[in-house]
């Protein structure tokens, strides 16, 4: 019945929600990772569903209402899941969603509903493609309009770059400097910035400080060529995205294009306590280290924050941060040095200091009823492991981590995710290990006395550490994937 049909269509298209979140995910780039959903848990889904409607269409009476009701089940379910990183419903999305209705409605008519199911992710990448061009021309009035925009004011734009530590500094900077706006989250695309810029009130603000993101050689230049800062700060790099960079000196050479891009008369401030620092002394633009004149000393890393006393210039100054982290100081240091080249006063600087709240996801605190979240879940790197464990050591209680591992590895993966196994370890009493990286994360844990327990997903790893975790720390480490309610 071609009404029938067209209603599958409609729960077809619900149930392909989340292949649109993966391709959303990828910054609608299908070659940065949309062809892992053929390795996902919902592409098993969408196979036992199309085994279970072909065989329900053939087998059972009145079969097309029962399927409608096995679509419907399915659809509800996978849209009711809770994401770390939900799918957003932008118009974009809106537009792909319409699109792949108006592909499967004479597919599901002609062809039959019930051969389509496992094909959902091909056909989405089908509306996207179909999409494309509408959504390119699109795109490109948005980054003209921002563009324009910001020609057309007074602002300075402030860009971050780094391996790590972005939004964190993103949004200390933003909160020491005067007359400063920022987005939030982590809003470092040409698309993503576009939207800011075209939203914010650029009249008022003095300093426009952006985060610029990159996943591939190219993309920081193209930001710089869009968007102009006039000065820079690089947080640091490590081994990280090798998926798509391959080497440590391809993340720095694909870093080192915002420094390269900086004009003559702005200046980028570089992270002292990064190894690697020296290898972004390139460039016209001048360069400043962020300890230069600026000493950090008597920190103390408690459950209600961090404290310690700034030195410069014979004066000590006192500084109680919300943020629990052994590392803060050092975005601190980042985000000082930054506003003193900018002409901002140390004194004015830490006036400034009360608007300075924590990055959510970055070492958050969360206190429970018998113990404490540290919700680490949004930091991907080795330089967040090694920040989080140095975090943990200044606590005398029961420390839990739940973690899959550093993403994005590439051939290095096994390296890596053991090298991080054996850093946890020697912080944690207890891992849960989940994902791909599970098997590489326990070789390492099991090189020290942590104990090692093993979970399917984030609900079951969350069972599985309350019963060691009273009166201690929960932390949710690195990159995991979906959402859960304690």
């Amino acid at each position: 019945m071609p009404i029938v049909s067209c209603v599958c269509a409609l729960l077809l298209c619900a149930l392909s929600t989340e292949c649109f979140r993966t391709l959303q995910m990828t910054g609608y780039r299908p070659q940065r990772g949309y062809f892992r959903l053929y390795a996902s848990r919902h592409f098993v889904l969408l196979t036992a569903v199309q085994i279970v409607v072909v065989l329900v269409r053939f087998f059972v009476p009145f079969g097309e209402y029962v399927n409608l009701g096995v679509l419907a089940l399915c659809a509800v379910g996978v849209n009711a899941t809770k994401r770390k990183s939900p799918l957003r419903f932008t118009k974009r999305i809106a537009r792909m969603m319409t699109a792949e209705l108006v592909l499967l409605c004479p597919l599901c008519v002609f062809v039959g509903y019930y051969l389509w199911v496992w094909m959902l992710p091909i056909i989405t990448l089908c509306a996207y493609a179909l999409c494309l061009p509408i959504d390119l021309a699109i795109a490109r009035h948005y980054v003209r309009r921002a563009q324009k925009k910001l020609a057309d004011s007074s602002v300075t734009v402030v860009a971050i770059t780094g391996s790590y530590g972005k939004t964190s500094a993103k949004d200390m900077l933003c909160a020491l400097l005067n007359d400063s706006i920022a987005p939030s989250g982590s809003c470092n695309t040409p698309l993503g910035i576009a939207s800011f810029v075209n939203k914010a009130d650029l009249g008022s603000a003095k300093y426009l400080v952006l985060e610029f993101g990159a996943r591939k050689q190219g993309d920081i230049r193209q930001l710089c060529t869009l968007y102009k800062p006039h000065c820079g700060v690089v947080t640091g790099v490590c081994a990280q995205h090798l998926a798509t960079f391959k080497t440590l000196f391809g993340v720095i050479s694909a870093k080192r294009e915002l420094v390269e891009c900086l004009p003559a008369d702005g200046f980028c401030v570089l992270n002292s306590d990064d190894v690697y620092a020296s290898a972004f002394d390139v460039g016209t633009c001048a360069k400043y280290f962020s300890r230069d004149g600026l000493t950090v000393v008597n920190k103390e890393v408690t459950l209600d924050g961090t404290r310690f006393s700034l030195e410069r210039e014979g004066k000590t100054y006192p500084v109680v941060l919300p943020q629990i982290s052994d590392y803060i100081d050092s975005t601190f240091v980042l985000a000082m040095k930054t506003a003193l080249c900018l002409g901002q006063s140390v004194e004015q600087t830490l006036a400034n200091v009360c608007r300075v709240s924590p990055t959510p996801h970055r070492l958050q605190l969360v206190k429970c009823q018998d113990f404490c979240i540290l919700d680490d879940s949004y930091n991907a790197g080795t330089a967040g492991v090694k920040g989080l464990v140095r975090t943990l050591e200044h606590f005398n209680c029961p420390k839990v981590v739940i973690t899959q591992g550093i993403v994005e590895c590439g051939r290095l993966a096994r390296e890596m995710n053991e090298q991080c196994g054996k850093l946890l370890g020697s912080a944690c009493d207890v891992a849960v290990v989940l994902g791909r990286n599970a098997k590489y994360l326990a070789e390492g844990l099991q090189t020290t006395s942590c104990k090692v327990l093993y979970a399917h997903d984030l609900n079951e790893a969350v069972a599985l550490a309350k019963p060691y975790v009273t009166g201690g720390i929960l932390v949710f480490q690195n990159d995991l994937p979906d959402s859960v309610t304690i």
